[in-house]
């Protein structure tokens, strides 16, 4: 089950947000401006609603070649770690165009079960750039590699 979908096209010679779909407990923020004025990127954050990581809660983005069409320039990033404990993202990046993925880390809390999946499919003259990194859990609370499962797998075509 689809959670949110964002198309990005080119639009008056620049990227641009076309469409944006969401539903409970996801939200994305696409400012209007972020950076100098002549930076043609679309900037998409990620919201997800609630305290901790959920253990309901799954998360389904799919960002189809229409989003990332030929020539855009998209960062999807997020405001704070993820609170779902389940994580499908799909994409597909036009030809020439350039998808940058800088979430949080994801930060597991004592117990927790995390599971990521996320699948690309690039053309030859497609830019990718993705970052997949974890915390310990919160350190603060003395949690330390305290959560039970923790599995991210990245496919790209």
């Amino acid at each position: 089950m689809e959670t949110g979908k964002v198309v990005v096209e080119r639009a008056g010679g620049k990227s641009t947000a076309t469409h944006c779909f969401s539903k409970y407990p996801l939200k994305f923020i696409i400012p209007n401006k972020v950076g100098p004025s002549q930076a043609d990127a679309v900037w998409i954050y990620t919201i997800i609603d609630g305290g901790g990581i959920v253990s309901a809660c799954t998360l389904s983005i799919s960002l189809h070649k229409e989003m990332f069409g030929d020539g855009c320039t998209t960062v999807l990033t997020t405001q704070a770690s993820t609170k779902c404990s389940e994580q499908v993202l799909e994409a597909r990046i036009g030809s020439d165009a350039l998808l940058a993925v800088i979430p949080d880390p994801v930060t597991c809390f004592s117990t927790a079960k995390y599971s990521q999946t996320q699948v690309f499919k690039v053309f030859p003259s497609s830019s990718l750039l993705i970052v997949d990194w974890i915390t310990s859990g919160r350190y603060g609370r003395g949690e330390k590699w305290d959560f039970e499962l923790y599995k991210s797998t990245n496919n790209i075509f």
